[in-house]
């Protein structure tokens, strides 16, 4: 697997308060959507570095608490990364699955770290 690029996901119970804090170091929203599970996400970029803002959630299928979620990690192939980690161990806990941004593959690793796997596709 070749990753491309990794970010962190930070997850917040005040999107617009958190934002405005990265803004200050120099971040902008590149782009946002809303997730399968209701929470709106927030892809902020300064230069070459990216992250994400995520809401929390509290309620329904998956619970989100604030603080640092996970990791995003951008792969050429999400099938064959999604093999390779099966192999290795990781847990798959979702997808992979198409978003407007891409193809996502949720993954916890063997220490419970939540890390999104995603090929992005051009619509």
């Amino acid at each position: 697997m070749k990753v491309k690029s990794l970010y962190p996901i930070v997850a917040t119970d005040n999107a617009a308060e958190t934002i405005e804090f990265y803004k200050n170091l120099g971040f902008e929203i590149k782009h946002d959507a809303v997730t399968r599970i209701g929470s709106h996400v927030y892809i902020l970029s300064c230069g070459d570095l990216e992250m994400e803002v995520m809401e929390t959630v509290s309620s329904g299928p998956v619970t989100i608490p604030a603080g640092l979620y996970g990791f995003r990690m951008n792969v050429d192939d999400i099938e064959a990364a999604a093999e390779e980690l099966k192999q290795k161990g990781a847990t798959i806990t979702a997808g992979p699955f198409e978003t407007s941004s891409g193809i996502n593959l949720f993954v916890k690793d063997n220490q419970g770290i939540n890390i999104t796997l995603v090929k992005h596709i051009k619509k």
